[in-house]
């Protein structure tokens, strides 16, 4: 594992580059003894990404002085283009690196170095230089449009006589499988001990053979790892090939594996008895061609490490057959809160049957919880089972581990999942210098789907600190803390790249940010002042990819998703707008109607910044108090805008009065809004508002009180009075507190109903029945945006916490 550390910290040390097109080719200068291979389009965003990843900033690796020192000097290089980087040698003091990428004149940055000597030198048909910046020494070679940088003299003659060099066809293989828009690292399996070690102390004997070589496309978050895949065998490795002609399956021995679990190793088959055929066509002891016929019913094996002992678990399709089985096999010692516990009184023979695939000690007793068999040499270990089991602390109850789990494919060949502070704290040596900063619930698994003579791979680490509640309750999912104070709400914006949900904010600085929904900084950018409207998503030229769209104190903006301003935007005005930017898509077909107001005038400007012709609203009686508001009800469009007068104007598209309302309204600080065919809002105190669509105003004595809120859509009216939120006319009674105001989200037939308490830094969140979802209240101090984030099927929720925190929470 230190080895793969050595990968990890070598970029972390880099100063970098913009991606370029693939303009040479890399495999023809890889060294023949590479152990490990990184290659990158984008080593900058890379290495920014690892900067930004919180178990690389909070380690100190025994090995990372050392490893900075040698690569000090990389940040004298502009690494432009692709690049790769050669790893051998690992297991010696100072390994060997070898750089290859693309001939650049201002590949070496010379000019800053004080302490600097440049050799030119000729060996045969080789010329190459020997460069000191301070107190590094490398060799540069450059051959056609090829650069090649090592810290071995030899290295740079082989390349330049093109001798020993790696030519392997699963390493072909690999590559060309790999993904070129990601960073990919290679591993040679037979080259590298220590990660033989490490899959070892899963009860996996045979990492080194499993493969020849495996390629993992990574990508970085800032609480975690994941890597995407192949494993790709020779002649020489026949491991693969165990699970021909068998199928993957689900693995489920998550659901009695202990909570407190250290790691657990699973291996899924369709057919036991193919999959022994397999084995025993690798294994050079064929003595044992028999195996104990309860694996005929047998569709799983797991060995799950615990803290105090180990146990094997088989998974039956068929539990009574495979009692049968069993039967006669053991005696039962005693019943352990109504399970059996039995001592075999004859070896099984499962340590030979799974030699060279799983290593397991001999196992004494055994038990049953439903479908699973429980093995184990301690009884103790088996009680303790049955005691998680039933009080339902074992990992598939826990959300965090869910999320991993979400994360992979649903059927595995091979699973490999490790709670790692534990595991690492238990199976590595007492050596304190090493000991690893891991967060509470940091788990990692690597999934291994068998395809014949190579193997999908799936990866991920996840080191955020998410809290123990059921599966389907909220949880934090990450922290993303900026450098100054925020001063708007965090917000989703759909990143039509991914798919997904990114996060925009603003700080005191008037700095605006779009941050991924892992925590990483895509950008930040000057505004002239605070945005005073929402963030609203749109697309303006209708091909899917999505703008941003507000108001600053004199502006209206318009950004794309890498912070560039769209053409005809900025629109700036010489005094301020006095309401908030409002856009309205009448008929959701993109075509976007942007309204600012200053003053009594009100302005209207389309999709390339230029007024609207046709809307004739422009200036009202006395100054307009709130941001025009687009209502639809039914088939018809309505355009409120309220005056100071007390005047509400309910106009056409046209801007003409659709609605005549010959009363003067006494307005509160709500909104409009459209329920029930009606306009609806509230007065100051005590009553509801009510408009039809003939202009008739009405009013219903709710006994509000002066700080009421409301908000409502077609279907559901939903206001706050004082510690009482009425959903629908429910009634729910809240803690005194300082609330927000409520806030409405549909998700198909889902409704949700959101507040916070920011007097206790408490969130809520109510279905429309106005039952409080699991989980909730979760911390923090704003109103909050909610959204299906990422690529699973729960929803999201972004909302401030500390000052200058943003907090993203799963629902």
């Amino acid at each position: 594992m230190k080895k793969l550390i050595i990968l990890v910290l070598s970029f972390f040390v880099f100063a970098c580059s913009d991606n370029t097109k693939k303009e040479f080719s890399l495999t023809d200068h890889i060294p023949q003894d590479t152990e490990i291979f990184l290659v990158s389009q984008d080593i900058q965003g890379f290495v920014q990404e690892l900067a930004a990843n919180d178990f690389i900033k909070s380690n100190k690796f025994p090995l990372k002085e050392r490893i900075s020192s040698q690569l000090k000097f990389l940040e004298h290089l502009n690494l432009n283009h692709e690049t790769g980087i050669s790893f051998s040698n690992l297991a010696s003091e100072t390994f060997t690196f070898t750089i290859t990428t693309k001939k650049d004149s201002a590949l070496v940055q010379l000019d800053s170095v004080k302490n600097k000597a440049v050799e030119t030198i000729t060996e045969g048909n080789v010329d190459f230089q020997r460069i000191e910046l301070n107190n590094s020494t490398f060799f540069l070679h450059e051959s056609g449009n090829t650069a090649i940088i090592s810290n071995s003299r030899q290295k740079i003659l082989d390349i330049g006589n093109q001798t020993k060099l790696l030519k392997n066809e699963s390493f072909e293989k690999a590559f060309n499988a790999s993904d070129p828009n990601k960073s990919s690292v290679f591993i040679k399996h037979n080259a590298i001990e220590e990660i033989s070690d490490f899959f070892n102390k899963f009860n996996f004997p045979n990492f080194e053979n499993f493969a020849e070589w495996s390629v993992l496309d990574l990508d970085v978050s800032g609480s975690g790892f994941r890597a995407n895949g192949l494993s790709l065998g020779s002649s020489s490795t026949k491991l693969l090939e165990v699970f021909s002609g068998t199928t993957p399956k689900n693995i489920e021995s998550a659901r009695i594996c202990p909570e407190d679990f250290l790691s657990m190793y699973a291996l899924s088959f369709s057919s036991f008895g193919k999959l022994h055929s397999n084995l025993q066509k690798i294994k050079t002891d064929t003595t044992q061609a028999n195996y104990p016929k309860v694996l005929d019913h047998i569709r799983e094996i797991a060995s799950i490490q615990l803290k105090n002992g180990d146990m094997v678990v088989l998974n039956a399709v068929e539990i009574e057959a495979a009692k049968e089985q069993l039967a006669g096999i053991g005696d039962p010692i005693e019943t352990y809160r109504g399970s059996s516990i039995v001592e075999l009184n004859t070896d099984l023979g499962l340590r030979k049957v799974f030699s060279g695939l799983l290593n397991m000690k001999r196992n004494k007793f055994y038990t049953i919880i439903e479908h699973f068999i429980l093995f184990s040499n301690d009884a103790d270990v088996l009680k303790k089972a049955l005691t998680d089991f039933q009080n339902s602390d074992v990992i598939s109850e826990r959300s965090y581990f869910n999320e991993l789990i979400g994360s992979l494919s649903s059927e595995s060949s091979m699973i490999f999942i490790a709670q790692l502070p534990e595991f690492i704290e238990e199976t590595s040596e007492n050596d304190k210098s090493q000991k690893l900063k891991l967060k509470k619930n940091s788990l990692a698994a690597l999934q291994i789907i068998s395809e014949g003579d190579f193997a999908h791979l799936h990866g991920i680490f996840s080191n955020s600190e998410n809290s123990d509640v059921a599966a389907n309750g909220a949880e934090q999912m990450a922290s993303i803390k900026l450098d100054h104070p925020l001063v708007t709400n965090p917000v989703f914006f759909k990143n039509h790249r991914t798919d997904q949900m990114d996060i925009a904010v603003q700080d005191e600085n008037n700095l605006l940010y779009l941050i991924s929904n892992k925590g990483n900084i895509f950008w930040k950018k000057q505004m002239d002042s605070q945005i005073t409207s929402p963030i609203y998503q749109v697309d303006l030229f209708k091909n899917g990819n999505q703008q941003l769209a507000f108001s600053t104190g004199y502006n209206m903006e318009v950004l794309d998703r890498d912070g560039n301003k769209v053409k005809g935007f900025p629109i700036k005005f010489n005094s301020a707008l006095t309401q908030p930017l409002s856009v309205f898509d009448y008929d959701k077909n993109r075509n976007y109607r942007f309204v600012l107001t200053q003053n009594q005038r009100v302005y209207m400007v389309g999709p390339k910044g230029k007024a609207i012709r046709g809307f004739d609203f422009e200036k009202a009686g006395s100054d307009v108090i709130k941001a025009p508001k687009h209502i639809r009800l039914g088939s018809k469009d309505y355009i409120l805008v309220a005056e100071e007068s007390g005047k509400l104007n309910i106009l056409s598209r046209q801007g003409n009065i659709r609605v005549p309302v010959t009363e003067n309204i006494d307005f509160s600080e709500n909104d409009w809004y459209g329920y029930n065919g009606k306009f609806v809002s509230t007065a100051p105190e005590n009553e509801l508002i009510e408009i039809s669509q003939q202009g008739q105003v009405s009013t219903k004595n709710l006994e509000l009180a002066e700080n009421n809120r409301v908000v409502a859509n077609d279907d559901h009216l939903v206001y706050l009075n004082e510690n009482q939120l009425s959903i629908d006319g429910n009634i729910i009674n809240l803690d005194y507190g300082l609330y927000t105001d409520p806030q409405l989200f549909e998700f198909r037939k889902r409704t949700l109903i959101a507040l916070t308490d920011t007097q206790t830094h408490k969130v809520y969140v109510f279905d429309q029945k106005g039952k409080l979802l699991d989980g909730f209240p979760v911390y923090g101090n704003s109103p909050v945006d909610i959204a299906n984030a990422d690529l699973d099927s729960r929803l999201e929720l972004v909302v401030k916490g500390e000052e200058n925190e943003i907090l993203l929470y799963k629902l």
